[in-house]
């Protein structure tokens, strides 16, 4: 992590629901990157997180302990999380929620609270919001260290779960997985309306997912969501960096992601069977390769057909998109932003999404990406970069560039960082300009 040390230290605790190594999920990326960063900067970072029944190797808590002054971790089993969902259900609360509300974590935040030993309390997700609702105010609202030394809090929703899980609902493959998401889509319409009134600060990766929230505020007469801060995921554009031109596969058409989930999977199936044989129609010696780990069933049941690779996990999966020709996200589902977007355009790839992959990068379409939305446009987009190599190249340059101009993980968390000083007292500017950080770059540990 590339930055230069803080002129202000801060104290700042990190609430997670799940461990950040290993890297496998978009949560644990960003928190371990939040951890790097904060360190990297001078600051005292206190880590809070549950793990499953996998337990934290040494190396992994190592890694994390080399980044933070303190480490708070409880094991939470499958049978607690089952209950915690159904003591969520009975409360109205969303079933994510109560899966991931452990009563020892927030009493270990409260003890951490009332002893005044943070500046301020960061809850990634809202599935960290229970523990960490009110913390700022011996009253449970939001008026953070103005009230008597008390920690500015910050709940990073990220995206609204509303307006992921109604997305999701709608392209769930069986009736009882549309059944969940539609119970969990009417708990968060309502839970987001009031949630973010006990944080001093939320934080949402784009205006999509604030409008979303503003409009369920609205349906509800609940005051509108006033408190937000935009902070974008990043990429590692160092790891996810261009290859050599010579590895490129012609044909090839890569799709990366963790095939265990059911965005990725709705997205993946959708364009097999409405994209892929038009592609192969036009191409017929066109290859695609799914790349990802803990592919579900019905992606294992496409491997082998009509071109189509499944790898699983894979060591690097940058290795994998440095030989395509074209990547490709045809997300139909989702909200916030997409990861695996950032990755391609990192590597300098020509890349096809569609309107849902782009919502929170918001690329320039025909500049940076190209965007399509219906079957056959989107295979016509995909063929025509087939046979332009010029074209390419030319998108994945100014992909890459646009990555390194505004979606670098140090650029959002210098934002994020300004931030937590503006919320505390003490005099303003006490931080460089984020240029100016990142000029007096130093390797984190």
């Amino acid at each position: 992590m590339q930055v230069g040390a803080a002129a202000r230290r801060l104290n700042v605790a990190v609430v997670c629901p799940r461990f950040p190594l290993p890297m496998t999920r978009a949560d644990q990326m960003t928190v371990a990157h939040l951890l790097a960063f904060l360190s990297a900067r001078g600051h005292a970072v206190d880590l809070y997180s549950l793990y499953d029944h996998r337990r934290p190797s040494g190396e992994q808590r190592g890694w994390v302990a080399s980044r933070c002054r303190e480490m708070t971790l409880f094991e939470r089993p499958r049978w607690r999380s089952a209950a915690g969902a159904g003591a969520a259900l009975l409360r109205g609360r969303p079933l994510q929620v109560g899966w991931f509300h452990d009563r020892r974590l927030a009493r270990a935040l409260r003890q951490a609270a009332h002893e005044r030993r943070h500046d301020v309390v960061y809850g990634y997700t809202l599935r960290s919001a229970e523990p960490t609702r009110g913390l700022g105010s011996e009253t449970g609202g939001r008026n953070g260290a103005a009230d008597g030394g008390r920690p500015v809090t910050y709940l990073a929703m990220q995206v609204s779960q509303a307006l992921n899980t109604r997305r999701i609902a709608a392209c769930a493959p069986t009736w009882g997985e549309r059944l969940v998401y539609r119970l969990e889509h009417k708990l968060t319409s309502t839970y987001e309306t009031r949630v973010w009134r006990d944080f001093t600060r939320t934080v949402l990766i784009g205006e999509a997912d604030a409008r979303a929230i503003r409009e369920a505020c609205a349906t509800r007469g609940a005051p509108g969501i006033d408190n937000h801060l935009l902070v974008p995921h990043g990429v590692d554009a160092e790891r996810f960096r261009p290859r050599r031109v010579q590895a490129v596969d012609p044909g090839s058409l890569v799709f990366c992601g963790v095939m265990a989930t059911n965005t990725n999977v709705s997205a993946v199936l959708w364009f097999t069977k409405h994209v892929w044989p038009r592609i192969r129609a036009e191409v017929p010696e066109a290859k695609f390769t799914i790349v990802g780990r803990l592919p579900r069933r019905e992606i294992l049941g496409l491997a082998g057909r009509e071109g189509i690779t499944v790898t699983g996990e894979v060591p690097d999966p940058a290795e994998h998109l440095g030989r395509a020709a074209v990547c490709v996200n045809p997300m139909q589902a989702g909200a916030g932003m997409q990861n695996k977007l950032l990755e391609y355009m990192a590597m300098g790839k020509a890349v096809v999404a569609t309107p849902v992959a782009n919502e929170g990068v918001a690329a320039r379409p025909g500049r940076e990406l190209l965007i399509e939305g219906e079957p056959d446009r989107f295979a016509a987009a995909v063929v025509s970069l087939l046979r332009d190599a010029r074209r390419c190249t030319a998108l994945g340059e100014a992909a890459r560039a646009r990555v390194l101009r505004d979606w670098t993980w140090e650029s959002h968390f210098l934002k994020l960082e300004t931030d937590f000083v503006e919320q505390l007292p003490g005099p303003p500017g006490e931080f460089p300009p984020p240029a100016a950080a990142l000029r007096g770059a130093a390797e984190t540990r």
